[in-house]
């Protein structure tokens, strides 16, 4: 499916082969890594990036990638998307990268609302999930900006590179986006 989706500073599309670079830097980031996974081999990388450039559907279960460049100047900002958490109940769970160099500008919650929006017009959804580790407090910021509320706390859920992290689970019902 071929997504091009416009908001005010962002504009988001599918991730293409042209943007492994890009793909590889956002992944190798340990400071953008830090409350998702330690940084992984290339290798490992690359066959993630190939799974996220091929065909997807929603039934799949697997994450829509979407690459977030600037408007302004087509500079690469990050990537955003989705996967079907649960196809019966129309679930789905969001997720986003932004390059450090892009970070704390609005980009995040810009591309979280069009997502959300489209998702939900066009899968019909009941509900988003955003996860995140307890620690990620900007990510929270997104979150909640956009709508979402806290509906739990998983402690000690997860281990990255040794440490231990609780996961915040946050809900948004799309009857209630803002």
């Amino acid at each position: 499916m071929q997504v091009m989706l416009y908001a005010d500073k962002v504009v988001l599309r599918n991730l293409a082969s042209t943007d492994w670079a890009d793909f590889l830097s956002l992944h190798c980031d340990p400071v953008v890594q830090q409350y998702i996974r330690p940084v992984e081999s290339e290798a490992s990388i690359k066959t993630t990036f190939i799974q996220r450039t091929l065909p997807w559907s929603f039934e799949s279960g697997e994450w829509l990638s979407l690459v977030i460049e600037r408007v302004d100047n087509q500079e690469f900002v990050g990537l955003i998307g989705f996967r079907c958490d649960d196809l019966s109940l129309k679930r789905a769970e969001v997720g986003y990268l932004i390059a450090t160099s892009q970070q704390g500008k609005g980009f995040a919650t810009e591309s979280l609302r069009a997502v959300i929006d489209w998702g939900a017009l066009q899968y019909d959804m009941h509900k988003f999930l955003g996860i995140c580790a307890s620690d990620n407090i900007a990510s929270q910021r997104v979150l909640k900006k956009v709508g979402f509320v806290l509906e739990g706390t998983l402690r000690q859920h997860s281990c990255i590179n040794g440490t231990w992290f609780d996961d915040c689970y946050l809900g948004l019902l799309t009857s209630q986006r803002l």
